[in-house]
Order: structure tokens, then C-alpha cells, then sequence
């Protein structure tokens, strides 16, 4: 006989008796429990309820910047104050120009300008921004170009909502370093502001 191989005595009866009977105990307990599982899961019952909350209303603000009560869109704004012919080196002319906030909102604007005309008479023109009275310096110097916009103001400045309001002090200067070529040229300027909500 292989030692893999092992004889099993036969049950005795009464292994057999008790066997029997666990076995039918064992199964007479499952069946009451799984009548009663059933039972349990038939009479269950859920309560509900439910509860509904509506907001109040959500709307939108504006924000509305003028250049002297003029929106200046679609159509520029004329500021036709600015403006000098016969320059000579040295010379310059100044103008002012009120910006305003008639919008819901508080806003930060920003400025910058660009020339159209004679590309290299456009360096030369120095644009400066004071403030109302023409004393006190907010940007500039700077010279203009016709082939992108030239940052003025950079730096935001805010108005308050529905009646901020400031004027602006334009000069522009034609550089004393400008070349004898440059005698009967011209530009003309365009300063584009732009806002953003503060």
C-alpha cells in the first residue's frame, strides 16, 4: 500500500446517528433563519420627507468708463484740444481730459497710445500725463511708434463706482534731438484706456 493511500475505518453507527442529526439541526436552524430573514425584509418600512430652499436673485454689475461724457465706443472720442502744428524742437502742447466711471462697479484703468502718420517722426513726440493742474507727473515721458501700442499708464488707476471721476493732463513734446528729415511731418495719436473691475 502506497503511503499516499489511507484506509478509512467505517463510521460507527452512532458517529453516523449524531451526524445525522447535526446535519438536520444545522439545516432546521438555517431554514427558520432564512424564513425569518424573509420575513424581516417583508416588513420593512422607510419614512421620508423632503425640503426645498430658493435663493434671492443674482445679477450681474457694469462697469461704464467715459472721456469727458463720451463712451468713446464705437466711435472715438474727438480730442481735438490736442493738438499743435508748426512744431518746432523743443515745443510742446497740452490738453486736458477728464475720465470717468458711470458704471455699478469701482474700476482700475490702464492707458496706452499709438500713432498714425510719419513712422519715424513718431519716437520724437514725447507724451507725459500729469494730473489736473499739469504739475505732477503720473507717467511719461514716453516717444509714440505706428507699429504697436505704447504702454502710458501702467500702473491701474481707480475710480469708484457711479461717480469716480479725474482729469488727466496730456502734454506732447516734439524731442530736441529730432532730425532735420522730420521738418514737415506729421502724426496723429490715438490713446486707448482700457478697465478692469478693481
Amino acid at each position: 500500500m502506497s503511503k499516499h493511500e489511507e484506509q478509512q475505518a467505517p463510521a460507527s453507527l452512532g458517529t453516523r446517528l449524531v451526524r445525522g442529526a447535526t446535519s438536520g439541526r444545522a439545516r432546521a436552524i438555517m431554514s427558520v433563519g432564512i424564513v425569518l430573514g424573509l420575513g424581516a425584509v417583508g416588513t420593512l418600512a422607510a419614512w421620508t420627507d423632503n425640503a426645498t430652499a430658493t435663493s434671492g436673485v443674482f445679477s450681474t454689475g457694469s462697469i461704464e468708463m467715459k472721456l469727458n461724457g463720451d463712451p468713446g465706443d464705437p466711435t472715438a472720442y474727438g480730442f481735438t484740444a490736442l493738438t499743435k502744428t508748426g512744431m518746432m524742437p523743443g515745443d510742446s502742447v497740452t490738453a486736458t481730459l477728464p475720465v470717468q466711471n458711470t458704471g455699478a462697479a469701482q474700476f482700475k484703468y490702464t492707458m496706452a497710445a499709438t500713432a498714425t502718420g510719419e513712422a519715424a517722426l513718431a519716437p520724437f513726440m514725447k507724451v507725459t500725463v500729469l494730473d489736473q493742474s499739469c504739475t505732477t507727473l503720473i507717467a511719461g515721458p514716453v516717444g509714440l511708434s505706428t507699429t504697436a501700442a505704447t504702454p502710458i499708464i501702467t500702473t491701474g488707476r481707480q475710480l469708484a463706482a457711479n461717480t469716480g471721476s479725474e482729469t488727466l493732463c496730456f502734454k506732447v513734446a516734439l524731442d530736441t534731438g529730432v532730425l532735420s528729415a522730420q521738418q514737415n511731418k506729421s502724426i496723429n495719436v490715438s490713446f486707448q484706456f482700457a478697465a478692469t473691475t478693481a
